[in-house]
Order: structure tokens, then sequence, then C-alpha cells
């Protein structure tokens, strides 16, 4: 029996969902569910693997807690690990086999992230950067990412209103307390 090679970390990319709404068990559909599902079932994308590794939820988990703009909701916010981290998620074209993913729920083009989202945010990074040996300027943001491994690339995920240079210096005070 082949024993699994444990995956060396290089670097931790930030994403946004451009949705109002969801959690880790909605991407995860909309990610792996079939593009042509059995009745019933809401088709995805149809990939082998979600997106990313985490999610951090706004609060509004489903449809109807959006429309109802249940500020109760708002309290809920929480992180679904959704992926195993030895596995390779579906998160940046041709940049997956080193890198860990996690996802803000939200459009960060449109929105600004809610302040405990933010740093529910900062402590999956801080966590995983202390885990993997790494550096707050080891993370990115999707579109740096994909700029830095030579795509074109035009796309602003996380978003226009979630500054990557913000989030790696909250993840740097972190290892400054």
């Amino acid at each position: 029996m082949a024993t699994q090679t444990k995956r060396k970390i290089t670097a931790i990319v930030v994403h946004h969902s451009i949705s109002n709404w969801g959690d880790g068990a909605t991407i995860k559909s909309w990610h792996m569910n079939p593009k042509n599902p059995p009745k019933g079932v809401t088709a995805g994308n149809g990939w082998k693997a979600p997106g990313y590794h985490a999610v951090v939820t706004n609060g509004y988990n489903d449809y109807p807690s959006w429309c109802a703009r249940d500020k109760k909701a708002r309290g809920t916010i929480r992180v679904d690990r959704i992926w195993s981290e030895e596995k390779i998620a579906n998160g940046v074209a041709n940049g997956n086999a080193n890198t860990l993913h996690v996802c803000l729920i939200g459009d960060f083009d449109k929105d600004t992230p809610l302040a405990p989202q933010m740093e529910k945010l900062i402590d999956v990074l801080a966590d995983w950067v202390r885990k993997y040996k790494l550096a707050p300027k080891d993370i990115y943001g999707h579109g740096e990412m994909q700029r830095k491994i030579g795509d074109k690339y035009q796309k602003t995920c996380p978003g226009k209103k979630v500054s990557m240079d913000a989030v790696r210096m909250a993840v740097a005070r972190r290892f400054a307390q």
C-alpha cells in the first residue's frame, strides 16, 4: 500500500464567494454537484474538489435568512472547514498544488466585509501561517496569486474592499504580540 506524501504548503489564497449568502456545505455543493444533476439536486460545477479548504460565513447561511436580513444571523459567523488540508482544492487555475484556500462569503467588490468575519479570517490565516511555518507575505488574494503565476487574470478577488496588505499586517500583528 502506497503512503500519501504530506503536501508542502507554500502559500495561502483568500477568495470571496460573490454571493450574499452561503456556508461551507453550500459552497461545496455549488462546486462539486454535477452540472446536470438528477431532479431535486442543485446543479454545480462538477468539480472533483471544492475551490476552498475553509469558508468564513457572513451569518446568512441560506437564501431565506439573507432574504429576511435576519439580524440575529449576523451573530452566527463561523468558519466551516470543508476540505482536508492534505488534499488539493480547486481555487486557483494552475496554482493549487502547494496552496491552501479560504473563502469569505460576500461580494467585496460591492460590500465591505463584516468586522467579525475579518477576525475569523485572520484567525484561520494565523493558524495556517503558524502550522505550515509560513510568513504573512505568503498570503495572497486570488487575483494576486493568478498574476504571480503569470496569468493575465483581471478579476479583483477577494474584492476591491478587501485590502490584502491590511490582511497581511493583521496576521503579522498576531505574531508580534
